[in-house]
Order: structure tokens, then C-alpha cells, then sequence
């Protein structure tokens, strides 16, 4: 699983990179050259979106999102194993919902083209696709090896 890690980091890196080139390029044509560029702008946000997704893959990943853990902390045992079991169908059932909505938005949205770029307005979506496809195998991971370490810790304690 850590190539598919590698995979998300370096693609947002990648991305992120040559969004900052893109603005960069955008800045020195329009102030210094004075010849303002119609595609770095578009470009740069297609980026900063790529960037975001794959991104936000590889933070689930880490488990570096933003968590507001102020119940399950308070709560111990069976009723805090509860509300976890609850909180990851949950939020698988958000992420397979944003997978299926990427595709459906990608299809819908195909003959739709960009301003400067004259590509389908699908790339940008592609990326909501990709990123929620890594976040959603993640998931299935992360959930696999919680019911494998409570099945491990539930047969040493004789349950």
C-alpha cells in the first residue's frame, strides 16, 4: 500500500509545483513582460485542484485530516467501539457517495469545455474521482485492520 502513498504524495507534490510555476509564469508575463497569459491562470487552478485531491488521499492515509474527537475520548469501551464502528460507515458511505457522484459529474459534464484551455470540464473532475478513489481504499484499509486487531485482542482476552 505505501506505493499508492508514494503515488498520491508525489502527484500532489507534482501538482502543487507546477501550480506556483503556473502563477509565477502569470505574474512576470502580466507585470513585467506586460503580456498577460489566458491559460496560466486556468492551468493553475486545474493544478490547485489535482494538488488538493491527491493531497487529501494521502492525508486520510496519515489520519491527518481534521478530527473533532471531543465524544470519543470521553467515552470508554463498548459505547465508544459504538460510536467508531458508526463513524467509519459513516464516512465510508460519504466517500463511496463522492466517488459515485465523481463519476456521474465527469459524464455529465464531458461535452463541456474550458475557457482558455479548451479541455473537458471532466479533468477537473477526474481528479474529485482519483482522490476519493485513494481515500476510499484507505479507508477499507484502515477499517480492515481495526476489526483485525479487535478480532486479535477480543480471542486473547477469551471473548
Amino acid at each position: 500500500m505505501q506505493w499508492l502513498v508514494r503515488f498520491y504524495d508525489a502527484g500532489a507534490m507534482l501538482c502543487f509545483g507546477a501550480m506556483m510555476a503556473c502563477v509565477l509564469l502569470e505574474v512576470v508575463a502580466r507585470n513585467i513582460l506586460q503580456f498577460p497569459t489566458t491559460w496560466a491562470e486556468e492551468l493553475s487552478r486545474f493544478m490547485c485542484v489535482w494538488a488538493v485531491f491527491l493531497g487529501s488521499a494521502s492525508a486520510w492515509y496519515r489520519g491527518a485530516h481534521i478530527v473533532v474527537n471531543v465524544l470519543p475520548r470521553r467515552l470508554k469501551n463498548l459505547p465508544k467501539k459504538c460510536l467508531m464502528i458508526l463513524i467509519h460507515a459513516l464516512s465510508g458511505l460519504f466517500l463511496l457517495c463522492v466517488w459515485v457522484g465523481s463519476i456521474q459529474i465527469m459524464y455529465s459534464q464531458y461535452p463541456s469545455k474550458t475557457s482558455a484551455l479548451e479541455i473537458s470540464i471532466s479533468w477537473f473532475y477526474l481528479a474529485l474521482f482519483v482522490g476519493s478513489t485513494g481515500m476510499l481504499v484507505f479507508h477499507i484499509q484502515q477499517v480492515l485492520q481495526t476489526i483485525r486487531a479487535d478480532a486479535a485482542t477480543g480471542f486473547r482476552k477469551g471473548i
